[in-house]
């Protein structure tokens, strides 16, 4: 549209400057500026605008009356013009198990050094360019650990995928309690609703493995008990994205895959899946997998995120970059479900909420009911800040999210510096660090990538019957 009436115009601008200059100039006329004016830019606009008006009008006409005939098409229009606020989604996860691990501690002592503001500490197994050691978050027990392994378990393995490892055998044995209930529920449940995997729970483990340790007293009939419905575990193990050309997954699984067939469960009801992560991403893959977990209504779901940064290989790559790297290893875990899953004498420790597309967090405490907590007018933080709080843009998002809100600073806790600059999946592990803090705290986890993000997580109070069978 523009065009043509660009091309009218020029065409007369053209026409009525020749034909203007060709006349002054066979009388000898001396044009005044007024002149030039009028004949070289009201005149060509005028005859522009007079040629262009029937088409304008007619082009107004048509579309009133494609209007008239197809209201669908007009409201398409209308929101071009002004898009509606995408609906407010919630989440709903139900925690029986967490766990959590660093160099400050395990479980709630995190949270409390964290608090106190602990730093990282001298590294003498780890140097910089210069041959001097370097800070670094470091678990010692780890070390320890490793050390007790036997050395053939690892000899393939970087110094980081050994540390990787030993992280994750700690958080499942940490599960291990949680993870043999939810076997035995599986076990009752196959034993109700999949009569094909009977003889698969009553095979003796011999069978399966000649080299197994088992006892050779008869095993007891089971009779099929009524249960809730429960069809697999799903393991999900969370990695940094710059391992995931060079982790040995082989090797994770069959290490996984020995742990729960030792509590009782069979191939056929686990799955391990693996995600690699990276800092810009990571987040937002978090949510969108508790989205994905909440929509599985028969499944129990074990989340691992782990990374260490904790090898002179990595510290050697990293120094180029930064001469103030600072390392650091953590791993956390938790095991949760929708809140429609029920596993026998297993009962929820904490809930999850979760509001997407919520813009105003004062909407989101009004909702819940959260407008005049007791933990408002004390100082203890409970709000989990994953963002760096040196960046400018970080204090600003923060002021205006909590704005209008009885939340004030002193009550944010922020982790970022407590892992120095391994940050791949350093916000999935500080969301799942809030699961450690006390119990009688409503812990908000927030993050500036998703300010549209509300996450909550509370204590369960009262008791839910966990044989009750939903069929």
């Amino acid at each position: 549209m523009i065009k043509i009436i660009l091309g009218v115009f020029a065409t007369v601008f053209i026409l009525v400057s020749s034909i203007v200059v060709l006349y002054w100039r066979d009388v000898n006329y001396d044009p005044a500026t007024q002149d030039l004016l009028i004949f070289f830019g009201l005149i060509p606009f005028a005859l522009t605008f007079l040629m262009v008006m029937p088409f304008l009008i007619k082009k107004w006409y048509q579309e009133q009356q494609e209007k008239k005939n197809n209201p669908t098409l007009a409201s398409e229009q209308d929101d071009t013009v002004q898009l509606a606020p995408e609906q407010i989604e919630w989440l709903h996860l139900n925690v029986f198990s967490s766990g959590a691990l660093s160099a400050l501690g395990e479980n709630d002592s995190i949270w409390d050094e964290i608090k106190n503001f602990k730093s990282a500490e001298l590294d003498q197994k780890l140097q910089n360019g210069y041959g001097l050691p370097i800070l670094s978050y470091r678990i010692a027990d780890l070390d320890d650990l490793l050390g007790d392994e036997n050395e053939d378990d690892f000899t393939s393995l970087s110094a980081r995928q050994c540390r990787i490892s030993a992280l994750i055998k700690q958080q499942l044995e940490h599960q291990s309690q949680t993870l043999w209930q939810v076997a035995e529920h599986l076990k009752k449940s196959s034993l109700f609703y999949e009569g094909q995997l009977v003889q698969e729970y009553r095979m003796h483990p011999a069978w399966i493995d000649p080299h197994a340790e088992v006892d050779d007293e008869p095993t007891l009939d089971r009779r099929a008990e009524q249960v809730a419905r429960l069809n697999q575990l799903q393991i999900h193990l969370i990695l940094a994205e710059d391992v995931l050309h060079t982790w040995d997954e082989s090797d994770t699984q069959e290490q996984i895959e020995q742990f729960l067939i030792s509590l009782g469960y069979i191939p056929q009801k686990f799955h391990v899946e693996f995600h690699y992560w990276g800092k810009e991403t990571a987040y937002k893959n978090w949510l969108d997998l508790l989205q994905q977990i909440e929509k599985s209504p028969d499944t129990v779901s074990l989340i691992l995120a782990v990374d260490s940064e904790i090898d002179q290989d990595i510290v050697d790559e990293k120094t180029w970059v930064s001469e103030h790297y600072i390392p650091s290893e953590f791993i956390g875990s938790c095991c949760l479900a929708a809140t429609s899953v029920l596993i026998n004498e297993l009962l929820p420790q904490k809930m999850i909420k979760i509001a997407l597309n919520e813009a105003q967090l004062s909407n989101t405490l009004q909702h819940l009911n959260y407008e005049k907590l007791e933990q408002y007018q004390q100082e203890q933080p409970f709000v989990m800040q994953l963002d760096d709080i040196t960046d400018l843009k970080v204090v600003k998002h923060l002021e205006h999210n909590f704005a209008q809100t009885p939340i004030e600073q002193h009550h944010y806790l922020f982790m970022k510096q407590s892992l120095g600059q391994t940050e791949n999946i350093a916000k999935v592990f500080g969301f799942m660090l809030a699961l450690q803090a006390p119990d009688d705290l409503v812990t908000l986890v927030y993050c500036c990538e998703q300010q549209h993000t509300q996450s909550f997580i509370e204590k369960i109070e009262g008791d839910i019957e966990g044989d009750e069978v939903a069929v």
